[in-house]
């Protein structure tokens, strides 16, 4: 342990210092189009015609976005906070845009939402099933936890996007557009209902959501990776957990976090994609009666006997908890969902954007996800039953040969994934704290270095992955789901009610009630799951 502690010590002296080289500055682009740009912000327009709910107006033709690009290509070594936050959507849409005009159809921009929604929270979710009981009845209410709050979520998320339909509209009339295509943030939708002194709380929600991120990433990676150590007949400090988070962070993280062009990453992406199919199928596979981890089953002698009691399938034993337990599902459930940051890019890059499109694009991207998260939660859950652990491919042998698959194509995955995250964080934090000022290569790589130590930090003291998702979920996916963009709609129509542009219809008034119930419902929610969390997960006697 001395060798293991000395080492750690000497990786994380190394990230403080930095290298003496440095990578080639290019352009930076930033994911989800999250952080708003000060050439972005869109004047309150004034005079304009009288809009729908959904802002088309009554008579005449839709105004739609136009194709003009929103990238900013960075002129030298350094950029401004504004122009780094610019970039509007990641590496890997150029390559799933497939129409020449830059637009995504319907089809594709599904596809691209399920991509992005779909990550490695799928696979904590067995975890929150055995929060609430180790029983397969268990399995119902938390199904239809997820479904439900999964049906919630399309809702929000078209919602952002009709609000960015309204901006679009409101600037093409008044000449505010400036070829832009309305707004391609929810920072840029705050400014426009609630003002820019207050935009910055927007960007710290999206730092603090993309480091709990990267912590889950982080921890999730140094599991991984000893596992596959293992199974490469690894033994000593190279076993040990901890060495693993500390070489990953060091050659992987690292490098993958001063990158400033994300385009090489876009591999990492399909691979994402490639790892959750492998994936569910190896645990159907598994989850056979008789399978390989079945106790009944003789094929599964050398893989049970291989994993740690702990680890080692589990059911009827405690029967299940309160209802109160249910959270633990419900705020992994947000992390799942949580796609809603790049909403008003979605539509911003739709072919022939309408609600009414954005809505099938909705319908067919949270059905897609809610489908996948619901089969990996049941399947890893049928497998192990209460002993479903934070990432539910740490429960597999490190003999068997399909998780051992399924891990490499996860990390690869998670690895790529990295450099999107950490590059949404930097954005959001030079929004905050360098706005308007230039960002050095000096800056990035410092800034990148002190992120990648915080993280590792954290991930060798915290071994659960499933607590960071659920902790994270329940505080910043509820704002982000279920508070804010029902405020900025509430924000929306009082204002287009105010001066005109909106009539009150009994619809409306309805849909306004709504929104303020799922305000109510996300501020518990985040409450009562961040709670739940750390009851579940420091203090599981007092359920």
């Amino acid at each position: 342990m001395k060798i293991a502690s000395a080492l750690i010590l000497l990786i994380i002296h190394i990230l403080v210092d930095g290298p003496s080289s440095s990578f080639a500055s290019a352009d930076a682009l930033s994911l989800c189009g999250i952080i708003p740009s000060n050439d972005a912000r869109r004047t309150r327009p004034r005079g304009r015609p009288s809009l729908d709910i959904n802002g088309i107006p009554p008579r005449g033709g839709w105004v739609g976005c136009n194709n003009n690009d929103s990238r900013r290509t960075a002129a030298g070594p350094t950029r401004t906070a504004n122009a780094a936050s610019s970039s509007s959507s990641s590496a890997t849409d150029d390559d799933d845009d497939d129409v020449d005009d830059g637009r995504s159809t319907i089809s594709s921009a599904a596809f691209n939402l399920i991509k992005g929604a779909v990550g490695s929270g799928v696979l904590s979710l067995p975890a929150g099933v055995a929060a609430y009981g180790d029983v397969r009845s268990a399995l119902v209410p938390t199904t239809s936890i997820l479904l439900l709050l999964g049906t919630i979520s399309a809702y929000t998320f078209h919602l952002l996007g009709r609000l960015s339909a309204v901006a679009a509209m409101e600037s093409s009339s008044d000449g505010h557009d400036g070829g832009g295509g309305g707004v391609t943030s929810i920072g840029q939708l705050w400014e426009r209902e609630v003002g820019e002194s207050t935009s910055w709380l927007i960007g710290l929600a999206v730092v603090i959501t993309c480091f709990g991120t990267c912590l889950a990433y982080s921890i999730t990676l140094g599991d991984t990776f000893r596992a596959l150590a293992l199974t490469a007949g690894a033994s000593g400090i190279a076993a040990t957990r901890a060495f693993n988070v500390a070489v990953v962070s060091l050659l992987g993280v690292y490098p993958m976090c001063r990158l400033r062009s994300l385009r090489a990453l876009a591999p990492a992406s399909i691979c994402g994609v490639i790892g959750i199919l492998v994936t569910c199928v190896v645990m159907s596979v598994r989850a056979m009666p008789g399978g390989a981890y079945s106790m009944t089953s003789g094929a599964a002698s050398n893989y049970l006997t291989s994993l740690p009691v702990e680890s080692r399938p589990s059911f009827g034993v405690t029967g299940t908890r309160g209802p109160f337990s249910l959270l633990v599902i419900s705020s992994m459930a947000a992390t799942a969902f949580l796609v809603h940051m790049s909403s008003p890019d979605f539509y911003r890059t739709l072919r022939d954007p309408s609600p009414s499109r954005f809505a099938i694009l909705s319908a067919v991207g949270f059905a897609g996800t809610v489908g996948i998260s619901v089969l990996m939660m049941c399947l890893g859950f049928l497998t192990f039953g209460g002993a479903s652990r934070g990432m539910i491919l740490n429960n597999y042998s490190t003999l068997d040969a399909g998780a051992t698959l399924c891990r490499s194509l996860m990390g690869i995955s998670l690895l790529g994934s990295y450099g999107f995250l950490s590059n949404a964080l930097k954005n959001a934090y030079y929004q905050i704290y360098h706005a308007g000022r230039a960002i050095s290569d000096e800056v990035h790589y410092r800034t990148s270095r002190y992120l990648v130590v915080s993280v590792t930090i954290l991930a060798l003291l915290m071994n659960d992955a499933g607590f960071v998702v659920s902790l994270n979920g329940a505080v910043l996916g509820s704002a982000l789901i279920y508070v804010i963009p029902s405020f900025l709609f509430l924000k929306s129509t009082n204002r287009r009610l105010g001066d005109g542009s909106l009539k009150s219809t009994a619809a409306l008034r309805i849909e306004r009630w709504w929104n303020r119930g799922l305000m109510g419902l996300g501020a518990f929610l985040a409450l009562a799951g961040a709670v739940m969390s750390v009851v579940n997960s420091f203090f599981p006697h007092l359920l």
